[in-house]
């Protein structure tokens, strides 16, 4: 299975994916509109926050939208068939980003109700909803993230390269922020606990998730660690906090699945081989 089936088989039918935490972020938003290109849906990408303009990284998509009116709340989105008109996409699958505008090289961010109201031929709509500057883990700020209250999944974003590492702002975003969510001290290093205990902090990873959205981790750089760690690290994430799964992932993978490593379900029932 490639993320997306693999996130579509733990949260069936779900349309709006948020994606907060730690780097990786951006990675994951266009491997999962990558994903459903491929199955010939129209995909929307957009952010609540400030992303690279994908332009300028060089990610794949089809087409690119703009509209101040986007940054409040009553204007109103393209439906996917003139998203795809504007692509030069007559029929089939499509990646087209959407955002208020372009400042200092960033899209700017869309009014989360702008993205509620998004019209229903969107098949996928992916938000990026806050921001780390590259940094494997984090806390929000009281102002974040600003997640869409339409948002089936809300996928947290961990890069395992955090783990025996200081606390400090060269491996966390906010690192006092880390520290007051799970108890931590400046300085120490970070291990599997922190992360467990980060999942599961009201303040924590998954603050603001919409009330019946699903709660998905993201383990990325797998390749990083011993696999016997990032389990363990996927394993205590899930007895510590209200999550339903874990993905152990590589996503600077270029395979199909995103060197996808192991999927775990709520209470450790599931792993990859029996998702498939």
């Amino acid at each position: 299975m490639n993320l997306l089936d693999s996130i579509n088989a733990i949260v069936p039918g779900c349309r709006v994916i948020s994606i907060v935490g730690g780097g990786g972020k951006t990675s994951l938003l266009f491997a999962l509109a990558s994903d459903a290109r491929e199955a010939g849906r129209a995909v929307l990408v957009t952010t609540t926050t400030r992303v690279y303009d994908p332009r300028d990284e060089g990610r794949a998509l089809d087409g690119f939208i703009l509209d101040p009116s986007w940054a409040t709340a009553g204007s109103s989105l393209p439906t996917a068939t003139v998203g795809r008109a504007n692509a030069g996409v007559a029929n089939g699958g499509c990646v087209v980003v959407a955002g208020s505008g372009v400042e200092t090289g960033k899209l700017v961010a869309m009014h989360p109700a702008v993205i509620d109201a998004c019209p229903a031929d969107w098949s996928l709509v992916l938000v990026e909803a806050d921001g780390a500057r590259h940094r494997p883990i984090k806390a929000p700020a009281d102002h974040e993230p600003v997640i869409p209250s339409s948002t089936d999944v809300v996928c947290a974003v961990i890069g395992l390269d955090c783990l025996g590492q200081p606390l400090d702002e060269a491996h966390a975003f906010r690192p006092e922020l880390v520290g007051r969510a799970t108890g931590l001290v400046c300085g120490h290093s970070m291990d599997v606990h922190t992360i467990a205990r980060l999942c599961a902090a009201p303040l924590g990873c998954f603050k603001e998730t919409p009330a019946g959205a699903s709660r998905l981790l993201i383990l990325n750089k797998a390749d990083l660690v011993a696999p016997e760690m990032a389990r363990m690290v996927a394993e205590s994430a899930l007895m510590a906090a209200l999550v339903d799964a874990v993905i152990i992932t590589n996503l600077g993978n270029q395979r199909a699945d995103h060197g996808i490593r192991d999927i775990l379900v709520g209470g450790c029932r599931g792993s990859k081989g029996n998702l498939v």
